[in-house]
């Protein structure tokens, strides 16, 4: 030790270093004040040659780019950059541009942000003294466990059930029971959880593609979330996904048929997330579980978000979760861990591996935790606050989508009397004439491709006139519903166009259903040769009959909706009062593609998932 001691002192003394040589105590006041005059010179001088350098940064920033530099020059004139203008910070701020549109490059689109201000959502940080602005990030706040104290500038969950989703233990997290509960979000800010761990990987489900990429859709909820994380970048090659900078990634993929499931033999998923999982089978979600392995050193687990689906099987799985005479979330158990295992495709449940393992003699390894958490749009303060009239959009909707999307009922399923009732109809909503206030009429056709169905019964053709009111209210002004051979609906459909036009005018549409495939275009453009003169529109059929009966049954519900007084009303009426249950739904059919016509569309269950 002592041999060290003297060749460090050696050393010292070779570099001109005195040790402790100079530390000469203050003895005196005035000693004190020269050495501190001493020291506040140099200091500034220190900031008077930072300040020289700053600015002779904003000189050469200012000067205009040299006659020598002609590709740069170039540059700034495609871009529109005018002569006296083409400094060289005007062509760094091209070049950031070039690399954020060109490239995607998330660092450029910030720096472009930060310098126009556009992202002072968490506002500057300003040093007067040094004229230097300072973008000020938030804080990742992922919580490991109970509920966080709210805190300023940060990312992390809002308190009760997406603290309690994020802080569960289980290995298997349903979240869901309501729209608007947050649990996209929940789901992209879990992916930040184990963002600095090397190797970490993580796949978020949709069950197509357009999920995915459509306005305000995963991809979208995404960046609003990562482009506040530093080392966060979006990559759109091969696919999409994130990657962050300590070495992990999370891509967005879809699944819709089960052959799709074959391009992920192999794969490892730490971090396995379906975004609305009654979407997926049971077998897509018990073959992906074979995915999620790790070898990062993170014990692989599974979130998942949904909405109410009586006829899902994934109400099966949380069906211990719900109270099986009302349909909603029992709240005791909310958040209440227990084990699944899977034998020969049938899941077993227990409150314990114990007791899987006595029972049906698996292994505890083989046991999974699994737990389920409501939540409902009250519970998410943020976009109540953010978006009002968000609530209001779910109370429009049918009583059935209503207690599935706003009350969270599980058992709530399609029957006669749950779309339309007569009743509904207000009692100055039945007109004996054409009000003079009609803007637009639109009659849809539900057509009869055969004599017969497939019973043996005549078929019927319905066509239904609806007219949009200024008022803002919908009067169904004719019904016409008639059992009559398929060669003659042409001749039905194009004399009734004939005399709705001249009765109504011309702020008139005939809209046709369009059957799947090549057979339906064909016998669609024979409907619009047929009815040439007319404003006609073929439409492809997608979506259940429930489905594209929902915006005109919300309307209908909500007392939105007129009836003009005629003989047809009573066949009608009986036939709404039975959908869905009732064999012959034509009118129902026709109804429907008419509103959704004259709306163009714009009611939407999707965006209020």
């Amino acid at each position: 030790m002592a041999k060290k001691k003297t060749e460090k002192t050696a050393e010292n003394k070779a570099s001109g270093y005195n040790g402790t040589a100079n530390l000469v105590p203050v003895r005196t006041e005035s000693e004190a004040r020269e050495k501190g005059r001493n020291g506040g010179i140099k200091s500034g001088e220190v900031r008077r040659q930072k300040k020289s350098m700053r600015e002779m940064a904003k000189y050469i920033m200012n000067s205009s780019v040299s006659k020598q530099m002609e590709n740069v020059r170039d540059t700034l004139a495609r871009m529109g950059i005018e002569e006296n203008d083409m400094t060289y910070q005007a062509a760094v701020v091209v070049r950031l541009i070039q690399k954020a549109m060109v490239d995607g490059d998330t660092s450029a689109i910030r720096v472009i942000g930060e310098l126009t201000g556009d992202l002072n959502r968490f506002g500057f940080i300003e040093d007067a003294a040094l004229d230097i602005v300072e973008m000020q990030y938030p804080t990742i706040l992922i919580p490991e466990n109970g509920r966080d104290e709210p805190r300023e500038n940060m990312l992390g969950p809002q308190a009760g059930p997406q603290t309690m989703f994020m802080a569960s233990s289980a290995d298997i997290v349903i979240y869901g029971g309501a729209a608007g509960g947050g649990k996209t979000y929940a789901l992209l800010l879990e992916a930040l959880r184990h963002k600095d761990v090397k190797g970490f990987g993580g796949v978020i489900f949709r069950k197509n593609f357009t999920q995915i990429t459509a306005e305000g859709g995963l991809w979208d909820a995404s960046m609003k979330i990562f482009s506040q994380v530093p080392d966060a970048h979006s990559r759109k090659t091969p696919k999409l996904h994130w990657r962050f900078d300590g070495g992990s990634k999370l891509h967005f993929a879809h699944i819709e048929r089960e052959e799709d499931l074959l391009a992920w033999q192999g794969t490892e998923i730490a971090y396995l997330a379906f975004d609305e999982l009654t979407h997926f089978t049971k077998h897509q979600f018990l073959y992906m579980l074979s995915r999620n392995r790790s070898t990062c050193g993170i014990k692989p687990y599974v979130r998942a978000t949904c909405n109410p689906d009586a006829d899902s099987w994934v109400a099966d799985f949380v069906s211990w979760w719900i109270d099986k005479d009302t349909g909603y979330a029992i709240k005791e158990r909310s958040g209440v861990i227990r084990y699944m295992c899977v034998l020969n495709d049938v899941i077993h449940w227990g409150d314990s591996p114990e007791e899987l393992e006595k029972e049906f003699g698996i292994a505890e390894r083989d046991c999974k935790s699994v737990t389920f958490i409501a939540s409902r749009l009250e519970d998410n303060k943020v976009l109540m606050k953010s978006d009002p009239t968000y609530l209001a959009n779910l109370k429009a909707m049918t009583e059935i989508d209503m207690e599935r999307l706003l009350y969270g009922n599980w058992k709530i399923k399609a029957q006669a009397g749950r779309y339309f009732k007569r009743t509904q109809i207000p009692a100055d909503g039945y007109l004996d004439r054409i009000p003079d206030d009609v803007l637009y009429w639109c009659r849809a056709w539900d057509i009869a491709a055969t004599d017969e169905d497939e019973d043996g019964d005549p078929a019927y053709t319905a066509g239904v006139l609806i007219g949009a009111r200024k008022n803002g209210r919908f009067l169904v002004a004719d019904v016409v519903n008639q059992r009559i051979k398929a060669g003659d609906v042409e001749t039905l459909i194009l004399m009734t166009a004939t005399a709705d036009r001249k009765k109504y005018g011309f702020n008139y549409k005939v809209r046709i259903p369009q059957d799947p495939g090549a057979a339906g275009k064909i016998v669609a453009k024979q409907y619009l040769n047929h009815l040439a003169g007319f404003d006609v529109k073929a439409e492809p059929v997608s979506g259940s009959k429930e489905l594209r009966a929902s915006p005109f049954a919300a309307q209908w519900q909500n007392g939105f909706v007129d009836v003009l007084i005629a003989p047809w009303n009573e066949d009608y009426f009986s036939q709404l009062e039975s959908f869905p249950d009732s064999k012959f739904k034509d009118m129902v059919d026709a109804s429907s593609d008419a509103f959704n016509e004259l709306t163009d569309g714009n009611f939407d269950i999707d965006s209020l998932l």
